[in-house]
């Protein structure tokens, strides 16, 4: 399972799928029809059944429906991350071996986090590990303090579950640079650290990270794969300015409202974003004309966008 060159496999931009809702049901249709859409992107690979994609709000067997529209439309060459975190290891590990025969290649583990109070260093790291020694894919440990009351993986907690073999890499959304993680993963080019959102994307892979989970390349994907290939090509003062415009564009829209922010996002763009299951609202009408408003003014054309 370890030793699959896990860093190549995991460097690029992967966009963290939305699922769409269509009078309460999940639309299949219009999930393939997204997913083509972004195939024809410089996009790495996926990330279904994460925050963007209302993943508590699924049932197993949406989310399996879910991941086989995934498998079935992608390209061949891109590349699938599957939130699989539950808050037990049992539990955790029940899911992957469900959702495995739909072709996933990464397990994503957020930080169980109910019982945050007794989630000691040692607790997270047997957590952890005990999935990885069972889990038929590799896993991805996904630090994301926002969504975990605020618990969030040490640096030298990263370093302990990087000794693991099927521990793949790392993906960090918390406040925390992500040179503090490299800095303790120096010698670990087996181990992919990924920036979780845009704001992490430009410093984050200038500090050791491989590429990056964002929310926006939901909606932006080729801008967010642009600025991974001048990185790539060395054209640092390019990346940079086109890092603070999408940061930019991102904080003044879809990155004020979550995944409705997003949903209302692709819809303008010409994705589906489609409804959202409560508790979770839609944007109100005035929202959406000052979010389409803003990113009009912002040049952002209809996808796709010639860079």
């Amino acid at each position: 399972m370890g030793g699959k060159n896990f860093s190549d496999r995991l460097a690029g931009i992967f966009a963290p799928i939305t699922t769409p809702f269509t009078d309460g049901s999940v639309d299949y249709r219009r999930l393939g029809e997204n997913i083509e859409k972004y195939n024809t992107t410089g996009l790495k690979g996926y990330m279904p059944l994460g925050s963007n994609g209302e993943y508590l709000g699924l049932t197993d067997k949406e989310a399996l429906g879910l991941l086989e529209v995934v498998h079935e439309k992608k390209a061949k060459d891109k590349v699938i991350l599957a939130g699989c975190g539950r808050e037990s290891s049992q539990a955790t590990l029940e899911f992957i071996r469900y959702i495995y025969p739909a072709g996933v290649d990464f397990a994503v583990i957020l930080t169980p986090h109910y019982y945050s109070g007794f989630m000691t260093e040692n607790a997270l790291e047997k957590y952890f590990f005990h999935i990885a020694d069972h889990s038929p894919v590799p896993v991805l440990v996904y630090n994301a303090p926002k969504f975990t009351g605020g618990l969030s993986v040490s640096p030298e907690l990263a370093e302990k579950l990087a000794e693991h073999e099927n521990i793949a890499g790392f993906k960090n959304s918390s406040a925390e640079p992500v040179g503090t993680y490299a800095k303790h993963l120096r010698d670990r080019t087996d181990f992919a650290l990924l920036a979780g959102n845009i704001a992490m994307l430009y410093p984050g892979i200038m500090q050791g990270a491989v590429g990056g989970v964002c929310s926006t390349a939901t909606w932006l994907p080729e801008y967010c794969v642009e600025i991974y290939n001048l990185i790539a090509a060395g054209k640092l003062e390019n990346a940079g300015r086109l890092s603070s415009f999408i940061c930019d564009v991102s904080s003044g829209t879809a990155g004020k409202y979550g995944v409705a922010g997003v949903k209302c996002a692709m819809d303008i763009r010409g994705f589906f974003g489609g409804g959202l299951r409560l508790p979770l609202l839609p944007l109100a009408d005035d929202l959406r004309e000052e979010m389409t408003a803003y990113i009009h003014k912002a040049g952002i054309p209809a996808f796709p966008a010639k860079l």
